[in-house]
């Protein structure tokens, strides 16, 4: 005859069992937050590799620096570490480090933005002075192919790398008008593209090509001391902004500094991050307005 184990009977076996079930249980939701974790920030990362390092990277070959991926990750890495770090260290505020964070992965970005801009300035600047000498060189006999080799190896940077690469392209048997686009699409300005316009007008219906080449020199060097002159006008609303947009920040400091306990709540409370975040807001929005308004297109 089988034996019947009473209810009552099994309880303190069970509860006996209910700690390692709880602990098992635990254990394996430990480890199925870290793999999803892991997971998602491989996805991130590897995300954030192909978006931002490799399209920065090559970003910056087209503009003749010549940049390998792994150190570009190894620097984002590393700053993304210790700059956050530093500042929490020295400041200890967790809103700074969070901030300094993001500063450090999106930075590349904001470099190769930046260098990119300053070069194309550069590019511009030196373009009718570029047109002067090619106009020199087809006067004197040379061939199209011959005086835009004498600029790349005459011309000062970056113009002597952009023309140095058309000539390699000639050389390697590119269509003209095919250098002349891309060279038109990596450069992305209007003086570039009245340029490589005159360029195809000349070559497919025909006329002076170095008179419409002084003529578009003297063009650009009047569009340019416009320019400055605009820049010159609007230099002191550009300063007003600066000195509008610093003052609150200013403003912030002195207070921190003469009074800590009554301006602490603004950097140690959730009110206060909310109220950090909307000051930024708002500035970013007026930085914003005021550089649209003080820009003026030529």
């Amino acid at each position: 005859m089988k034996q019947v184990v009473a209810l009552p009977d099994m309880l303190p076996m069970l509860s006996s069992y209910l700690p390692i079930i709880f602990a098992i249980g635990f254990s394996i939701s430990i480890v199925l937050i870290v793999y999803v974790f892991w997971k998602l920030g491989h996805h991130l990362a590897q995300r954030y590799r192909d978006t931002v390092l490799n399209s920065t990277s090559v970003k910056l070959s087209d503009m003749f620096i010549f940049l390998d991926t792994a150190f570009l990750i190894k620097i984002s890495a590393t700053a993304t570490v210790i700059v956050p770090l530093l500042l929490l260290i020295i400041t200890g505020n967790p809103l700074l480090a969070v901030g300094g964070a993001v500063v450090c992965l999106f930075g590349p970005s904001f470099v190769h933005k930046r260098l990119r801009e300053k070069r194309r300035k550069t590019l511009i600047r030196q373009l009718p002075d570029t047109l002067d000498s090619l106009v020199g060189a087809l006067r004197s006999g040379m061939s199209l192919q011959q005086a835009l080799g004498l600029l790349a190896e005459q011309l000062p940077k970056p113009s002597n790398q952009e023309f140095g690469l058309v000539v390699r392209k000639l050389r390697m048997g590119v269509s003209l008008d095919d250098v002349l686009e891309e060279l038109e699409k990596r450069i992305e300005s209007q003086e570039y593209t009245m340029f490589t316009t005159s360029m195809r007008i000349a070559r497919e219906v025909g006329g002076n090509l170095t008179e419409a080449l002084e003529r578009l020199a003297d063009t650009m060097r009047k569009k340019l001391a416009m320019e400055d002159k605009i820049d010159a006008l609007t230099s002191q609303g550009k300063l007003q902004g600066i000195i509008v947009g610093c003052l609150p920040l200013f403003l912030m400091w002195v207070l921190t500094a003469m009074e800590p306990e009554a301006m602490a709540p603004l950097f140690n409370t959730l009110l206060g991050y909310a109220v950090l975040f909307v000051i930024f807001m708002l500035e970013f929005v007026g930085f914003i307005l005021i550089r649209k308004i003080v820009r003026i297109d030529v």
